[in-house]
């Protein structure tokens, strides 16, 4: 059970506080939460405070409110929508590999399609957006670049549902990204192919783009040892330990990692 408070709460603190036990699976999938009363009485807060609370788990896909039988904990699965992803990734469910596996599946197809489909225009960004990652020394600017040049690829593959599966994992790639920049071996690896996923791109070779840009992705499974099947938010806090000149950059990568809606 939530633990109460002496200091009334506002409904959206009760919401926090009672989503971070659901969170922290202290109420199991199933359980059934305290009535309207007992929890304002638990936590000294009027009743309509309380229903707006419930109104907003309810909202969030995290409980069942069933008409005179009370509120009941929902089994969460990242295929209800991008809070119940956020919540997964909260709990550690989503790993490196996870991650990496499904770039691969998404960013592969997205590149084949931008050598078909992209414009001078947007080839003329990829260079660019290249070249200014390419240039860059600090790693936190390296990373921006990193994720706008993919990003462009999306835009330039012109399929809308593949470029609302990207922003959805923005965060997660993000973070992945750092992982893998301040890591050497990674990024000595892995920068060159930037270049080869955008000459086949600039070729209109479709073939050749997708294959590059799985060589490019595959490199976390061969490359992170035992991080890759870590929790991703771990994996970037335990580098932040590490690496104290990017510690800051990691530290908030995993937090957004942590909230990725």
């Amino acid at each position: 059970m939530a633990e109460p408070t002496d200091i009334p709460m506002t409904a959206a603190q009760l919401a926090e506080r009672l989503e971070g036990a659901i969170v922290a699976q202290v109420w199991k999938p199933g359980a059934k939460l305290e009535s309207e009363r007992q929890l304002a009485e638990r936590y000294r807060i009027g009743r309509p405070a309380v229903r707006e609370t419930l109104r907003r788990l309810q909202e969030r896909g995290l409980i069942v409110v069933q008409p005179g039988r009370g509120s009941f904990v929902r089994e969460l699965h990242a295929t209800h929508g991008t809070a119940s992803a956020e919540l997964m990734t909260r709990r550690g469910q989503i790993t490196a590999r996870q991650l990496a596996r499904a770039r691969q599946m998404l960013e592969s197809e997205s590149a084949a399609l931008a050598a078909e489909n992209r414009t001078d225009e947007e080839l003329e960004r990829m260079r660019r957006l290249l070249a200014s990652f390419d240039a860059a020394s600090d790693v936190t600017v390296m990373a921006e670049f990193d994720l706008a040049f993919h990003e462009a690829i999306m835009v330039a593959s012109g399929n809308v549902v593949l470029q609302i599966m990207f922003g959805s994992i923005r965060n997660l790639t993000h973070g992945i990204m750092l992982r893998s920049l301040t890591d050497r071996r990674v990024r000595d690896a892995g920068a060159p192919i930037h270049h080869t996923v955008f000459d086949a791109i600039e070729a209109r070779d479709p073939d050749r783009a997708r294959a590059a840009m799985l060589e490019h992705l595959h490199l976390a499974e061969t490359h992170y040892g035992t991080d890759i099947d870590q929790p991703l938010a771990d994996v970037l806090r335990r580098r932040a330990d590490h690496l104290p000149e990017v510690a800051d950059a990691l530290l908030n990568a995993s937090t957004s990692v942590e909230n990725t809606d």
